[in-house]
């Protein structure tokens, strides 16, 4: 049971890295190589940083006070397991 929530956890967890490595693909692919001037793309690049800390500290304090543990599932331990019958 444990291990199937912890799991679950890490699945969570690797779901939300994707994301992110999606943002730093698209900065690294389009905004990096661009004719813009190194204070623009200087500025997207801390604007990104700014929202994941953001997103980090402000909803992620938020969810962990609550006992939020990145399981995607309910603990169903209180129910019985079907029997055959």
């Amino acid at each position: 049971m444990a291990l199937a929530r912890a799991g679950r956890a890490v699945a969570a967890i690797a779901l939300g890295l994707v994301c992110v490595l999606l943002v730093s693909g698209v900065i690294e692919a389009f905004v990096t190589p661009s004719g813009l001037p190194t204070w623009a793309r200087v500025g997207i690049g801390v604007a990104a940083e700014a929202a994941f800390l953001w997103y980090v500290f402000v909803p992620g304090r938020r969810a962990a006070r609550a006992g939020e543990t990145g399981d995607v599932t309910p603990d169903r331990t209180d129910t019985p397991l079907p029997t055959s019958a």
